[in-house]
């Protein structure tokens, strides 16, 4: 069965990046699968003033619904242009939505596929986490710039929780075409237990994979900077981790490996709530 991908797009007031673009596409080219963006056409709802004003607020309002058509536009064409080059096959679905609705609804689009696409940054954290917590799909998430696309080798951090294993679980059609996988805890960051890590080598071993099994220490270093650099250290081309393992309001106060990888990505990685 082919594979089928998504990408949500942002149109206003920020839009998504053109390397988004080109790592989307060869990213599905590497992989073999189909390719649909969704481009929202933001409507902004009218505001009556309470109070006179000088502000031309319908104006306003026309202006931005105007930016993200023309974000839209260009952002269409361009994806075509990219997929045509690269010979992927690519489907583009303009929809009308209201300003409050747009990540909602890209999350909600998101459940129709196998795999959601989107880039790490600051400005597109909303959409990301509502991709990632409302879709009920894996995410994977580019740095902000160019990548080849090409997955042979696939890093897992593995800490023994539901929701690392149930990443590796809606990842495991990207592990068909990979030779190599590398299982890295930290082993200072919380207790590891190294019977379940080992049954998990063992039966990715008999799946006919090479597995190593990597143990380092953050020794007061972000855990999520620490996971990446064993990571490609080991020359690993993707990076599969869980989705806030803590809760998400101790996410918020202290930070953690998931809130890190949505702002410093270093490394292509997919993300599954």
């Amino acid at each position: 069965m082919k594979a089928q991908f998504h990408l949500p797009l942002a149109t206003y007031p920020d839009a998504s990046s053109f390397s988004l673009l080109q790592n989307a596409v060869d990213f599905s080219l590497h992989q073999k699968a189909g390719l649909t963006a969704s481009i929202p056409l933001v409507r902004i709802e009218p505001v009556q003033p309470r109070f006179p004003s000088l502000l031309d607020v319908a104006n306003m309002r026309a202006e931005a619904e105007r930016l993200s058509k023309d974000n839209g536009t260009v952002l269409g064409q361009t994806l075509r242009d990219y997929a045509k080059k690269a010979e992927v096959e690519v489907e583009i679905q303009p929809f009308d939505v209201r300003q409050p609705f747009v990540a909602q609804t890209l999350a909600e689009l998101s459940r129709a596929y196998d795999l959601s696409i989107l880039e790490a940054s600051e400005l597109m954290k909303p959409l990301i986490e509502s991709v990632l917590f409302e879709s009920g799909r894996p995410l994977l998430l580019f740095p902000p710039d160019n990548f080849s696309g090409r997955i042979d080798a696939v890093a897992v951090a593995w800490d023994g929780g539901a929701t690392v294993a149930r990443t590796l679980a809606g990842a495991r059609f990207l592990l068909e075409r990979v030779s190599r996988i590398v299982l890295i805890s930290i082993t200072d960051d919380k207790q590891i237990d190294e019977g379940s890590r080992d049954h998990l080598a063992t039966a990715l071993r008999k799946a006919g994979l090479a597995v190593d099994v990597a143990a380092v220490q953050a020794k007061g270093d972000s855990p999520a900077n620490v996971i990446q650099g064993a990571a490609l250290e080991r020359k690993a081309d993707l990076l599969v981790a869980g989705a806030y393992g803590h809760s998400r309001l101790r996410e918020f106060i202290l930070g953690g490996v998931t809130r890190s990888l949505l702002t410093r990505l270093e490394m292509p990685t997919v993300l599954c709530h």
